[in-house]
């Protein structure tokens, strides 16, 4: 396996492909099922996994140790010790029936660059830290961004207080991974502490793939906004109710599915808006749905056009509820702020490419990521390769050991640039 043309005399220092790959297909062992990856944050699987990472940041000769966010930290030092380090990470926590490839790769990516550079006796100037984030996916306990966010001074009170659906604190399963919940505040790295934030993964989406581009720089990451719709109607007999007389809560949610689907792609007032669940009550086929509970998201770049989604969706269920005889209530969630990439960034990841001469794509994330997070104290990059089929979340995720590859080389040039040039 090849990586492309390298005609930048310093970045001379090559993965090692194979090694790259079969240490994903390692972790990617770990929790799978015949129904996809199920390494959920906390559970046996994501220690297991842990474990896994841990002992591939040791052998690359790293320092780990464990935060009170429960983040593993792999450093090793830089010959300047007055200079800030550079953090590479990601998570290894999946989704629900999820694929081997979203987060895991920008883990492993980062601890074959550092493999790399330990191979060639290669030092760096600023110390490096390989970061594996404690839940990124959020699944286990609705707490997204948890051990990133810890290190960025963002943790909500609501975080540590969060309860899963078996009854137990998070606090305590915390504990069970080596984090300090009573602590917590440890965790937190000041604006400074690190010169810059690398993140490597896969695009999640059909861009790339799409355009046959071998890596995407990111533009910026999506801010995210979640509401709980509550709707209030009136459960009364199917059969003997006429129609004129129903307070139907499910026909007024009805309506709000499709206007959801309307703001985002026939009015394209934000980018990509979903609702996810419902739920229905008292749920018999021969009852007049009374009550109804939707989880809508939007999601955009541009925080105005979450904003105009938002006003636009509440004076569509004020004119519904007063048309359906319902009452509807909305509750936002979670409002997550979009996260431009600096231009100095972006220039650095695309220099990196150009590297190993692959073309470039500068692209925004759709997806959420530790780097909006990890951006709020250092200059954050991120590196995308191709998603087959654009696929994620998903058994089916997929991409190539060569896209991977090639990721984890241009992470690895990004990375000694950062270290030339910040």
């Amino acid at each position: 396996m090849e990586i492309g043309r390298r005609d930048y005399y310093s970045l001379s220092t090559t993965i090692n492909p194979a090694r790259l790959n079969q240490t994903l297909a390692g972790l990617g062992r770990i929790g799978e099922t015949p129904q996809g990856m199920a390494r959920l944050a906390f559970s046996p699987a994501d220690v297991a996994g842990r474990k896994y990472v841990i002992a591939l940041m040791q052998q690359a000769g790293l320092a780990v140790s464990i935060d009170p966010a429960g983040n593993i930290i792999g450093r090793r030092e830089g010959a300047d010790p007055a200079l800030p380090a550079i953090a590479l990470g990601s998570h290894t926590d999946t989704v629900p029936q999820g694929g081997k490839y979203d987060g895991a790769l920008g883990v492993l990516g980062a601890i074959e660059a550092l493999q790399t550079l330990a191979d060639a006796g290669r030092a760096l100037n600023h110390p490096v830290e390989v970061l594996v984030f404690t839940n990124e996916e959020g699944t286990r306990y609705h707490r997204w961004l948890f051990g990133s966010r810890a290190m960025a001074g963002l943790l909500e009170p609501e975080d540590l207080s969060a309860v899963d659906d078996e009854g137990v604190p998070l606090g305590e399963r915390l504990e069970a991974i080596g984090g300090d919940p009573g602590h917590i505040e440890e965790a937190r790295r000041p604006p400074g502490d690190l010169a810059a934030y690398l993140e490597l993964h896969i695009e999640q989406g059909p861009v790339l793939h799409q355009c046959g581009i071998p890596i995407g720089v990111v533009t910026g990451i999506t801010g995210r906004a979640v509401y709980q719709v509550d709707i209030q109607g009136t459960p009364n007999h199917a059969g003997t109710t006429p129609m004129s007389h129903r307070h139907d809560a499910l026909a007024a949610a009805a309506r709000l599915v499709l206007e959801v689907q309307r703001l985002a792609g026939e009015l394209e007032i934000c980018r990509v808006a979903t609702v996810g669940t419902l739920h229905v009550q008292p749920g018999a086929v021969n009852v007049v749905p009374g009550q109804v509970s939707l989880g809508v998201e939007f999601r955009d770049v541009d925080m105005a056009c979450l904003e105009g989604a938002e006003a636009s969706f509440r004076r569509f269920a004020l004119e519904t509820a007063s048309a359906d005889r319902v009452k509807i209530d909305i509750h936002r969630l979670e409002a997550t702020p979009s996260v431009p990439i600096p231009a100095h960034m972006q220039e650095l990841a695309a220099q990196a490419a150009a590297t190993s001469g692959l073309e470039t794509l500068r692209l925004p994330s759709g997806a959420g990521h530790d780097a909006q997070a990890m951006a709020v104290i250092a200059p954050a990059a991120m590196i995308f390769v191709p998603s087959v089929g654009g696929i994620s979340h998903s058994p089916q995720e997929f991409s190539t050991p060569q896209d991977c590859a090639n990721g984890a080389q241009v992470l690895l040039d990004l990375l000694l640039l950062a270290d030339d040039k910040l």
